[in-house]
This record gives structure tokens, sequence and C-alpha cells, in this order.
């Protein structure tokens, strides 16, 4: 059976990629679609060729008979969603071409459904190169998530004003979470703050419950009114993975002279923040699972546990169920924040 992955794009279409490289000309405007992959365990094979292997259709659009590819693609997702299923908005990070980005979500996808979470998945893939890693790319490509956050931002609220305005069956009874992993959290509140241009501090309660990790953003973003605190608003709890021996954050904290990183130092003054912010330390667990058992699992830089590490998926498994953070095995309490492992 396929496995279907909902997106939305501010991304150029072009007649030989799908996508290009580029914006559309409004950086601002979204395209929606779908990709469908075959197979099970995608995780497990490289991202390369399970992108390769995407099969991408563009949803039409005609505005003078104001027919919006974002109407049909909330229409699908209400009707996916009708089995009780969860819906997930994934905003990946740096360094994914638009495929690569696909394949990203699917293999987030079928892990989950194989730990017992079969969620409806939807991709905001951002125009990101997909060109490696050095000090040039990167300072282009968080650029460019910057550019982005407005778009995302039009997605929160159009997807708002569905919920709104629609019948009240299927997805305005789902649950629907946010993962935002490393640049993808910079691109994250970028559309925080655009939404805040039409609403204000009243940020809707879009989400159940939204996930940050390895976040390439600034630690006091959740505690900073101007940046990523508003999202308090928007969901029931924010949960932070990070990892003190992250090698990517490293990187960017040191050699490109960014401040403190979420994901790399945690929040700060993580004793003082709203009770609805669980920050949780998975270093221990990183540093003692350096390589796994299986190809799939190492991840050398330490930027990638939130997909590879066992104990790290198994964590997030029990958040996306709600459990309480009390009640969630292998965490212990510290002041402020949590051990896991």
């Amino acid at each position: 059976m396929a496995t279907l992955i909902h997106f939305a794009t501010n991304r150029k279409p072009a007649p030989k990629t799908v996508f290009s490289e580029g914006f559309n000309d409004d950086p601002d405007e979204l395209r929606f679609g779908t990709a469908s992959f075959e197979g099970s365990a995608l995780y497990r094979a490289p991202l390369d060729a399970v992108a390769a292997s995407a099969e991408v259709m563009i949803r039409p659009e005609n505005l003078a008979r104001n027919h919006l590819g974002s109407t049909d693609a909330f229409a699908a997702i209400r009707q996916a969603v009708a089995g009780h299923r969860d819906v997930l908005l994934f905003v990946h990070g740096y360094n994914h071409s638009f495929r690569e980005s696909l394949g990203r979500a699917v293999q987030i996808q079928q892990w989950l459904a194989d730990g017992g979470r079969d969620v409806v998945m939807v991709l905001f893939a951002w125009p990101s190169l997909g060109r490696g890693v050095n000090g040039r790319t990167y300072r282009d490509e968080r650029s460019r998530a910057q550019m982005s956050g407005p778009a995302l931002g039009r997605l929160l609220l159009k997807a708002t004003d569905f919920l709104r305005t629609g019948p009240s069956q299927g997805v305005c009874t789902a649950r629907i979470h946010l993962l935002a992993h490393s640049m993808g959290n910079w691109v994250l509140r970028g559309g925080i703050c655009h939404m805040r241009t039409f609403v204000g501090d009243n940020i809707p309660p879009l989400f159940d419950e939204v996930i940050l990790t390895a976040g390439d953003e600034d630690d006091d973003t959740l505690s900073n009114a101007k940046k990523l605190a508003p999202l308090l608003r928007g969901c029931r709890r924010v949960t932070v993975y990070y990892n003190q021996q992250d090698l990517a954050l490293k990187a960017s904290d040191v050699a490109m002279g960014n401040p403190d990183r979420l994901g790399l130092s945690g929040p700060l003054r993580p004793e003082a923040l709203p009770a609805k912010i669980a920050a949780i330390n998975v270093s221990p667990v990183i540093l003692r699972n350096l390589t796994g058992d299986r190809a799939w699992e190492d991840d050398p830089t330490g930027h990638q546990y939130f997909r590879n590490n066992a104990v790290v998926r198994a964590d997030m498994l029990h958040v996306l169920t709600g459990a309480l953070d009390e009640d969630i095995p292998n965490r212990s309490r510290r002041a402020g924040w949590w051990r896991l492992g």
C-alpha cells in the first residue's frame, strides 16, 4: 500500500524537477500537492533513493474561477483523518532539496506508524538548496529560511480559517501536531511573527503537541515575545529536544557567530519557563548510542537523533499520544528540565 504525503511549498514550479530551488514570484505564495511512495520501512533506505521514488502531484489552481489548491488539499486531509488519525505538520531543516524533504517526511511518517502513531503527514517544503554543508551555503539557507516564514504563517492562517469555517466533522476534531527540525525552527519563528501582523498575540490554538528538535534558533526564543513565545498561545504543549553534543549546532553557534542555540543549550532559564514547555536533554542517550546496531541509526553529528535514536523516538511517540511528562519513561526531573536516559 502506498504512503501519501501532503505538502505545501513556496518553491517555484519547474517542468523538469517539479519544483525549482527558487521562490515563487511572490515568496509568500503557496502551492499544494501530494507525493506517493511505494514500500514499507523506508526509514531504513538511503534518503536519495527514497526521494527519487516519489510520485509527485501538484494540485491545480484556477484563480480566475476561484479554484484554490489549498481548498482541495484541506478537503483531502479532512478525508484522511476520518479514520481517527492525527495530523503532523513537518517543517524540515537545512540542506534538503524538494525531493529530499519529501523523502524525509515519508521516513518520519513510516517510523511513527510502525511505532503505533499512523499520522497524516503534511510537509512544509521551503526552498532549501540541498547543496551540502559549509559556511556559504549556511548563510544562504538561513536567508531562505527567513524569507519562507511568511509563507508558513499564511499556511497556518489558511488552516485556521478552514477549521473555523468548515463542517464540524473530520479534521476539526483531529489532533494536529507540529514538528520542526533544525533550521525549520527559524522558519517557524518567521511564520509566527507573520501571523502576529494579522492576529496580534492571539495566535489561534491550532496545535496539540509542538515538538522543536535540534533547533537552530536562539535559546531565548520561547521567552521572547518577538520570537517564538507567542506560539505558546497556539498549542497545548511545547517539547524541546536538545543535545549538548550536537556538532552541527556547535558549528552554527561558534563558527557562524550565532547566539546560543536552542537545540544545543536548551531553553534559556528553564526553571522560569511556563509549565506547558518541556525541555528534554537527550545528551546522555546520544553519548551512549553514537552508533546503532543498524546503519540507518548512525548519527555522527548528533543532529538527527529525533529520527534515528531509538530512545528519543520512543519518547516522541509518548509525547504524540499526549502522555503527561511525568508519566513518560526513561525521564528524570531536574531544575526546569528533563534528563532522558
